[in-house]
């Protein structure tokens, strides 16, 4: 992205294209909050290809929840472009189990299935063309590399999401003439795009953030901003396929749809990142700049990791030492945060002892039971009861048992904290072979260095702080 220095794209899907990482077209676009002066047009894009509108009308709830429709659609693509490897193939799955029982035969005899691959691939690729034409009516239009580039983001995008490479066009040129093709041969006027048009001219709720009005206010609201955003919707298309779909826009359609993507293209060209961007979106930027700060800061002290190390988290007494008491209190932390069971716990105990047995041994060079900071950054603590220890809190911490520990895991052994800035960037310092996935392995590697003293990660600050 625009602000962030250069970092290679966290790991490919299905070992083909790299998927889009902190320095892609994809990153610096798809979260932002002028999505939505589109995405009514890549809606109608979408509903009007024959067997996603046969979904939309006999299972769609957006008539009844268009809020919480649109906002689950949007929270979806940003897990599949902002998230790790593993989230994003987690988004994938829920996609499937979400999409797999609307099938059926619609109202002319047609069967219809929701993982039809080539109207899956559809309503994918609508929304590279979405973008595209966010930049071009916003006034920043992409320049042909770019849009090039962004492309190939997508099709990995859509590998992600289970779509072959043959039902995606091979190039950005390709795409062009497959979304000519299908704009007058396949789309039509189908009932799930009259009833998308029904819904946003009819008596639908406010959404959360506006429920204080009052309902003649809020109903008088509604339709003067319900019909501008139809003209407006209607004006971004083609003469030809308003035709086709019966959507004529009113005599001010171009000219709302001239001043609401130009004045959203200029704010988002002055808006500081937190602002222009969707929250998952605006998340894993911060985390991103955030990220690379630390690393120049610990490139340029990198004697500063074991002060922090045991001032902050060995010492848990606060007493200027480490003792078996000490271990004790970051093994209890650990339990309590994982809510782990009997054994689990017994093994954390277990493990943090035999670690603490071999710390004293190497590192109490003054034989008195205790540790201080000088004893323990002189003799160094790496050893195989370290890594042992690592290996059971890293175990432990892989809930499901994949050989992953994904970010909501991680968030969970830091005693919630949602996905801010902070815990994405501890996560992403984790993924040592940056390929987008946090291994058990890794993850243990990376405790087991920071106890090392060998890196200033966040990771142990927020993991254990005083008991």
């Amino acid at each position: 992205m625009n602000d962030i220095p250069g970092r290679p794209d966290p790991g490919t899907a299905s070992g083909a294209l790299p998927l889009p990482g902190p320095d892609s077209i994809a990153w610096r676009y798809v979260g932002q909050w002028r999505l939505l002066t589109v995405l009514g047009r890549a809606l109608v894009l979408e509903t009007a290809h024959p067997v996603v509108g046969s979904g939309v009308e006999a299972f769609s709830t957006y008539r009844y929840h268009p809020w919480r429709r649109a906002q689950q659609t949007l929270l979806s693509l940003q897990r599949v472009v902002y998230l790790d490897v593993r989230g994003r193939e987690k988004e994938a799955a829920r996609l499937v189990r979400l999409h797999r029982h609307i099938k059926g035969v619609d109202g002319a005899g047609r069967s219809f299935d929701a993982l039809d691959p080539e109207a899956k691939a559809w309503v994918h690729l609508t929304l590279f063309e979405a973008i595209v034409t966010m930049c071009r009516v916003g006034g920043d239009p992409l320049p042909a590399r770019d849009e090039e580039q962004l492309y190939e983001e997508w099709r990995a995008c859509g590998r992600v999401i289970g779509l072959d490479d043959d039902v995606m066009p091979a190039d950005v040129a390709a795409f062009w003439v497959y979304f000519e093709r299908m704009t007058r041969e396949r789309l039509d006027a189908t009932g799930g795009l009259r009833g998308l048009v029904s819904a946003l001219s009819g008596d639908f709720p406010p959404p959360a953030q506006l429920d204080f009005l009052p309902a003649p206010l809020w109903r008088a609201v509604r339709g003067a901003a319900a019909r501008a955003y139809l003209d407006m919707t209607a004006a971004l298309l083609s003469p030809a396929l308003r035709e086709r779909l019966d959507l004529r826009p009113g005599p001010a359609g171009p000219a709302i749809a001239a001043v609401v993507c130009r004045a959203a293209g200029l704010l988002d060209r002055i808006a500081p990142p937190r602002l222009r961007y969707m929250p998952v979106a605006a998340t894993a930027i911060a985390a991103e700049l955030q990220l690379r700060r630390s690393l120049a800061r610990r490139a340029a002290r990198p004697d500063a990791a074991v002060p922090e190390l045991f001032d902050r988290i060995l010492d848990q007494t606060g007493d200027g030492f480490v003792s078996w008491a000490d271990l004790a209190a970051v093994a209890r932390v650990v339990a309590v945060r994982l809510e782990v069971d009997e054994a689990t716990e017994t093994a954390l105990y277990d493990a943090f002892h035999t670690w603490w047995l071999e710390l004293r041994a190497g590192s109490d060079t003054d034989g008195d039971g205790l540790l201080s900071r000088e004893e323990y950054a002189r003799t160094g603590p790496d050893g195989a009861a370290l890594r042992a220890a690592m290996d059971t809190v890293a175990a432990a911490v892989d809930r499901d048992g994949d050989g992953f520990v994904e970010q909501a895991e991680y968030a969970h052994l830091l005693g919630g904290g949602g996905h801010g800035p902070e815990l994405l960037e501890s996560f992403r310092l984790l993924d040592t072979d940056g390929d987008g996935r946090v291994t058990v392995a890794e993850f243990a590697a990376g405790l087991g260095a920071f106890f090392a003293g060998r890196a200033g990660s966040p990771v142990g600050r927020r993991l254990l702080g005083r008991a």
